[in-house]
């Protein structure tokens, strides 16, 4: 029972480590609240904020990209299967090629917020959060169906109370 016990929890602590937060939590208010609120306080900050590409537009010297964001997985990758976050500008000092970022491209972004824009979404006006792009990440397409993924589960389970004085401990692992 001595060696049992802090085994078990060596197990525990070993799974636990492994275990995922699910994603990034935002650090702060989100595009869609900003984008309710014009919080000027919020002027300068850093932001890491990703989504789908919605369009590209080239101005003189910069480049503005319109984003709806998503919730990031813990990599920083737009999680598209969640509810999103409002729309935001990237705005990026230079020129995009919009071939390489065509609509519905999977991007994380990263910069502080510069203020905001008044836009139209359809004929509905819109204020755009704008973040400066110092980091502009683009994601692979997620991989099309292509069957099953693979996937790994672990199970743990303890039991007690036999007639021997011994507990039992059971570890499954499928695949």
């Amino acid at each position: 029972m001595r060696l049992v016990v802090p085994l078990f929890f060596s197990f525990s602590l070993v799974l636990a480590g492994c275990q995922s937060t699910g994603g990034i939590e935002p650090s702060g208010p989100t595009p869609a609240q900003l984008s309710r609120t014009a919080d000027p306080s919020v002027k300068g900050r850093r932001f890491t904020w990703g989504g789908t590409v919605i369009q590209v537009k080239n101005l003189r010297d910069r480049t503005l990209v319109e984003i709806m964001a998503y919730p990031l997985n813990g990599e920083g990758r737009p999680r598209i299967g969640r509810s999103p976050l409002g729309r935001f500008l990237a705005d990026h000092e230079g020129f995009l090629e919009p071939a390489e970022y065509p609509v519905g491209t999977l991007v994380t972004v990263t910069g502080p917020l510069l203020g905001y824009t008044d836009g139209k979404v359809g004929d509905a006006g819109y204020r755009f959060p704008a973040l400066r792009a110092d980091e502009i990440r683009v994601w692979p397409a997620p991989a099309a169906a292509a069957g099953p993924r693979p996937a790994v589960h672990v199970g743990v389970g303890v039991g007690g109370g036999s007639r021997g004085g011994w507990s039992n401990i059971g570890i499954g692992v499928e695949f």
